[in-house]
C-alpha cells in the first residue's frame, strides 16, 4: 500500500510542521479526490485480474483524503489527531506489509487454510469493512472511530493479501 503510506507520511509531516502546503489537503477538491479513489476501488473488486493490494491501497487513500480534509471542520488545525494518526497508519501499514504480505510465499498449506477459514467463516467480508470505514468518516463526535476501522482494515487486507496467491511478490 505504498500511495497509502506516502499519503500519511506527507499529511503527518505537514500537519506537524503546520506548513502552508497542508491547504492542499484542506480544500473540496481532495475530497473529491478521495472519492474517485474510493469509486475505483469500488468498481475494481468486480475485476478479478486487479491486484488485491491496488484495490484496499485506493480505498484507504481515498478515505484518508476524505477524512483529513472532513474532519479539519471540526478539530483545531494543530490537534495531534492529524500527525499522530497517520503516523501510527504508516507504521501499523509497513507492519502488516513486512511481516504478513511480503511473505505470503513462506506460508505452509496449514497457515493458508486457517487464513481461509478465517475469512470465510469470521463475515469478515470487504464490503462491511468499506462500509464500516465510510461510516466512521461521519463519526465525528467519536474521533477514534475512523483508527480502528482503518485497523480492521488491514486485517481483511492481510488476509485477501495472503489468499490472493501463495507466490513470492
Amino acid at each position: 500500500m505504498p500511495l497509502f503510506i506516502i499519503l500519511n507520511l506527507c499529511l503527518s509531516t505537514l500537519a506537524q510542521s503546520q506548513h502552508e502546503f497542508q491547504a492542499i489537503f484542506k480544500v473540496a477538491e481532495s475530497a473529491y479526490v478521495g472519492v474517485l479513489f474510493i469509486s475505483i476501488a469500488s468498481v475494481t473488486t468486480v475485476i478479478k485480474k486487479i491486484p488485491v493490494g491496488f484495490k484496499f491501497d485506493l480505498f484507504a487513500s481515498g478515505t484518508l483524503l476524505i477524512w483529513f480534509y472532513r474532519w479539519h471542520h471540526y478539530y483545531r488545525d494543530d490537534a495531534p489527531m492529524f500527525y499522530l494518526f497517520p503516523f501510527f497508519f504508516v507504521i501499523v501499514t509497513a507492519t502488516v506489509s513486512l511481516l504478513f504480505v511480503n511473505r505470503r510465499h513462506r506460508f505452509d498449506d496449514e497457515t493458508i487454510q486457517t487464513l481461509k477459514y478465517y475469512s470465510d467463516n469470521l463475515r469478515f467480508y470487504n464490503i462491511f469493512i468499506f462500509a464500516a470505514v465510510i461510516g466512521s468518516l461521519f463519526l465525528t463526535n467519536h474521533f477514534i472511530a475512523y483508527p480502528v476501522t482503518i485497523v480492521l482494515l488491514m486485517l481483511r487486507f492481510i488476509l485477501s493479501s495472503c489468499l490472493e496467491k501463495n507466490t513470492p511478490r
